[in-house]
């Protein structure tokens, strides 16, 4: 089998090396005979740092399988294109990668395919305790192996075999009550040294979660708004948000851009410094607003708004929130030409830039959107009525929170080939952490 064939000796794990794509399109050919569909979804810490991301992955089609020896050797074949071609760098962002293993995986030693010095090993909740499954575990353990427990709803004698190995326990927040929570937070504070809770899609969960000293958090509650009604909308952020809609015209009018530059003494500051930075190495100093503009052009002045402006709105937000924005953006104008919309392009990026900002602006998405400048269509299909720019935004939703029956779905009834959905989904994912390491 292709698992045997390819696992280290845990004795003396081979060192592997990440690789680096070369162009943004070489995830198309990678990916062009992968028919998965491939997912991440951020692990913070308790200030809201990303600590890591676990790595979900389904075949394409249900029937799919059929193609391999059996389901485990499908997920084989995924980490190895994901990882050994691919690299952590672009899909983990250099933290940890939660990487789900059955029992067969574990026992077949497939763990040993992905480097100790990233990889979590996430024991799924069907994995039974027996004497090998546990002497597996010890062996990943002693190999220098981090382990974590998923799903754990209620804490079983069954347990207690695999808890003085494992590092993590994840508790799911979604079927457990408060009391269940804190519980086994209780029983499992001086055994296991990280707690995380699990599907916590709401500040209040990830709050109780911290009170009841839960260590890691995963879930989308950093991206949902915590509504201030009647909150004015701060001079700095409006400007900025102002700034990206003006940069994101088909064409650029450099007086409009001057305009709302000007009003903003913390983005004159900033563009000043930009391009009077040693990156550029002129001469003489620049002074004026228009000179600066003139000498930056429009590709430089597009990158200055991404790394300078728009991160002004995620102060006071994990930079998670960021990331899921630009994602989002830059998949939507991937996903532009598949779909025959390549004339919206800008339009959609803008759209998954905006598609956050009711968390930015602690206001209801309606009230966030109503001053900026999207085309109707991009706004109805941001408030949820459903069009061809919202079909879009529910296959990045769909890749995002690992929905694979919707996915399914839309790509069979628009007869989308699953390998090119899911190669422009990795592509803006390197993009944005190309993005962040320029920052």
């Amino acid at each position: 089998m292709l698992i045997r064939e390819a696992k280290t000796p845990p004795s003396s794990p081979a060192p592997r090396k990440a690789h680096t794509m070369k162009s943004p399109n070489a995830l198309l050919n990678l990916m062009g005979s992968v028919e998965s569909f491939i997912a991440r979804q951020p692990i913070f810490d308790r200030r809201l740092q990303v600590y890591g991301y676990e790595i979900l992955y389904r075949a394409a089609f249900q029937d799919q399988e059929a193609h391999f020896h059996d389901g485990d050797e499908a997920s084989v074949s995924v980490i190895q294109n994901l990882f050994f071609t691919m690299g952590t760098e672009l899909f983990a962002g250099g933290r940890k990668a939660f990487v789900n293993f059955t029992e067969n995986l574990l026992l077949q030693e497939a763990p040993y395919l992905l480097p100790k010095e990233w990889a979590v090993i996430e024991i799924l909740e069907s994995v039974k305790p027996t004497p090998a499954v546990h002497k597996a575990c010890r062996r990943l353990k002693d190999s220098g192996y981090l382990l974590a427990l998923d799903d754990v709803i209620v804490l079983t004698d069954s347990h207690c075999g695999l808890l003085d190995l494992v590092d993590i326990v994840k508790v799911d927040f979604q079927e457990t009550s408060p009391a269940a929570q804190e519980r086994i937070a209780r029983d499992l504070h001086s055994r296991v040294p990280h707690l995380l809770a699990e599907k916590t899609e709401t500040r209040e969960e990830f709050y109780k979660g911290l009170e009841a000293g839960y260590t890691l958090f995963q879930g989308y509650f950093f991206s949902r708004p915590v509504i201030i009604q009647r909150k004015d909308v701060p001079v700095f952020k409006f400007n900025a948000l102002k700034l990206i809609a003006e940069l994101n015209r088909p064409d650029l009018d450099m007086e409009s851009l001057h305009n709302v530059i000007k009003r903003d003494p913390a983005l004159v500051y900033k563009l000043l410094r930009y391009i009077n930075s040693a990156f550029f190495g002129l001469r003489h100093r620049v002074t004026s607003i228009r000179h600066a503009l003139a000498l930056l052009g429009e590709r430089e002045i597009r990158k200055w708004a991404i790394l300078s402006v728009f991160s002004r709105l995620t102060t006071k937000q994990p930079n998670e929130l960021l990331k899921l924005s630009l994602t989002r953006a830059r998949f939507l104008e991937l996903l532009a030409d598949l779909m025959g919309m390549g004339a919206q392009k800008d339009q959609l990026f803008l759209m998954g830039i905006f598609s956050v900002m009711d968390t930015l602006l602690s206001r209801p998405l309606d009230e966030a959107l109503e001053e900026l400048p999207l085309d109707e269509a991009i706004k109805a299909a941001l408030l949820g009525s459903m069009n061809p720019q919202r079909v879009l935004y529910e296959i990045v939703l769909g890749y995002e929170q690992a929905k694979w029956d919707t996915l399914s779905r839309i790509g069979s009834e628009l007869h989308l080939d699953p390998s090119a959905l899911t190669a422009r989904y990795l592509q803006a994912v390197e993009w944005t952490e190309r993005v962040f390491r320029v920052q």
